[in-house]
């Protein structure tokens, strides 16, 4: 008998002979107990680890997985899989180590697994994983952290219903096996995260969450500790606001308010956004995009509004209410001033949930508030608002709003995104999300700090300038002239 490169011991005479001869060529050889293979000996452990279920399903018909096993479905860090059965031992591999327990032997609400293997029911796994194991050694079980946040996540996706019957067919099996305890444990979990129980004895910050009713997505808060880390060691300079007359905060708000609303998609040539926003002539073919583009003039062009900063969690939800309520005032489809009530997403990136949405806001700040103000947390609010995407619409011009608001509050230079620059922008973001690499995404930023740090006191002459260094340019077609 063989799998991919393995072969196995076995009664069939015929194939007893072809691995005979295949023996005698020495084209296999013996790596444990009934098991052969072809391949070199650098390779075997990682294939071992890979093929490991037919492996087992074709050495030990009818085995059972349980404990750790029975949730991750794979060989532990150290290539153990776990099995109950009514004999006790180890069995080795190279790479992989099947390890028999003597325990309780298959129910009927257990499960099949491929081929002939059984492995234990989730209700009977998590049972399993709450036995308190001593040893210091890799354990059978899973961390306490690892079943409270799995239960969590049945809770988020499936509701109370769906926990509270976990609970029950738990019960059924704990009397049956002898898993009391267990059970009071996993009983005790649950009940916790329904608040029905003591929340103290959750021991996973994110069932904590969950059962204060403020859970929180953790693979995001992953990509902004890795960001926040980052810029508590970046080395920024960030520049000063060096003109402060009228004219160049007024030009420098509509230029920002043309370009945020360009890399949404909001295109209107800047003759029109000229008439939109200094004429106060609104597109009748299109009003909702001439006020897009008029919205964030209103708060970017307004000082005293972009003074504003949060000072605690509950005030940072206030604030992106109320701006977005300004910048979407003429969507109603967009929801103005309230939280997206839907999923959503961009290209294959899935934003947080709307559940989980106020948590992460909230846990994200606690993140900001430690950053140095000025161009550490303008950096980092960004990207939260970004990352969280919290609106069903308009949350790239929030979060620049709230960018700048940043720099605007400590007296600093304020940053334009330019059409040019908009890949640039994009791309340094998707690497943050998809593979957690700050550094790109901070060092375009200060860039687009620095050819932002300009006297826009002079309309013409500006307009001029930003003509003549691509910013009116496709991405695509052209790079920003420094």
């Amino acid at each position: 008998m063989k799998t991919a490169a393995f072969y196995y011991s076995t009664s069939d005479r015929t194939k007893q002979k072809q691995m005979s001869i295949l023996k005698k060529q020495k084209l296999i050889r013996k790596i444990g107990p009934r098991l052969y293979t072809s391949l070199p000996k650098k390779e075997v452990a990682k294939a071992t680890r890979k093929h490991w279920s037919e492996i087992l399903s074709n050495l030990f018909p009818n085995a059972f997985l349980t404990h750790r096993s029975a949730l991750e479905y794979k060989p532990s860090q150290k290539g153990v899989i776990y099995l109950t059965a009514n004999t006790q031992r180890d069995v080795n591999y190279p790479g992989l180590i099947f390890k028999f327990m003597k325990g309780p032997k298959v129910l009927e609400s257990d499960v099949d697994f491929i081929k002939n293997l059984k492995v234990s029911s989730f209700e009977r796994a998590l049972l399993e994983n709450l036995s308190i194991v001593k040893s210091r050694k890799e354990v059978k079980t899973l961390p306490r952290k690892f079943i409270e946040d799995k239960l969590e996540l049945y809770l988020h996706h499936k509701g109370e219903k769906e926990l509270n019957l976990i609970r029950d067919k738990a019960l059924t099996i704990s009397k049956k096996i002898g898993l009391k305890k267990e059970f009071d444990r996993l009983n005790s979990i649950i009940g916790a995260l329904l608040n029905t129980h003591d929340i103290n004895i959750l021991k996973s910050a994110k069932s904590k969450a969950r059962a204060l009713s403020v859970p929180y997505d953790a693979d995001s808060i992953v990509r902004l500790e890795v960001l926040f880390s980052e810029l508590k060691t970046y080395p920024l300079n960030p520049l000063p606001k060096s003109w402060k007359n009228p004219e160049h905060w007024r030009n420098k708000a509509f230029i920002e308010s043309y370009f945020s609303n360009y890399i949404e998609g909001t295109t209107f040539e800047i003759e029109e956004a000229e008439e939109i926003i200094f004429d106060k002539i609104i597109s009748k073919q299109r009003p909702k995009d001439a006020h897009d583009i008029y919205g964030t003039f209103e708060i970017v062009s307004d000082p005293n509004q972009m003074l504003i900063t949060p000072v605690n969690a509950d005030n940072l939800i206030s604030i992106l209410k109320n701006r977005h309520k300004t910048l979407m005032a003429k969507r109603p489809e967009a929801l103005p001033g309230k939280f997206k009530l839907k999923p959503n997403r961009a290209g294959n990136t899935h934003f947080v949930h709307p559940d989980l949405l106020t948590g992460t806001l909230l846990k994200g700040f606690d993140y900001y508030k430690v950053l140095d103000k000025g161009l550490a947390r303008s950096i980092f609010m960004m990207f939260l608002i970004t990352e969280i995407h919290p609106f069903a619409d308009g949350n790239g011009r929030v979060a620049r709003i709230m960018m700048n608001a940043e720099l605007v509050s400590q007296n600093l230079s304020t940053i334009i995104i330019p059409n040019v620059y908009r890949e640039d922008y994009l791309g340094t973001l998707r690497a943050m999300t998809r593979r957690e690499r700050p550094g790109p995404l901070i060092k375009m930023l200060i860039l687009a700090q620095k050819f932002s740090h300009l006297d826009f006191s002079n309309y013409p002459k500006i307009l001029k300038y930003i003509e003549e260094h691509n910013w009116f340019a496709e991405s695509k077609e052209a790079k920003i002239v420094l």
